[in-house]
């Protein structure tokens, strides 16, 4: 019987903490996530030279590589 009490107790404190993220703070971690997810800066990528089997250049070092979803 205790147990069951204790496992209700949870859920509720589990729901009431789960509304508080949904309604109290639900935009600021929507913006802190988009945020996160769209920065937009350069990646330097550590790599040598690629050949093809020919032995001619497929990719330099130079890589304009951006990271972002836009």
């Amino acid at each position: 019987m205790y147990l069951l009490f204790f496992v209700f107790f949870l859920l509720v404190l589990l729901l009431i903490r789960i509304a508080f993220l949904q309604f109290v703070q639900g935009s600021w971690l929507s913006e802190m996530a988009y945020n996160q997810q769209s920065l937009d800066r350069q990646i330097n990528p550590k790599r040598g030279t690629i050949y093809d089997a020919t032995r001619k250049k497929c990719i330099s070092r130079k890589c304009n590589c951006r990271n972002g979803y836009h």
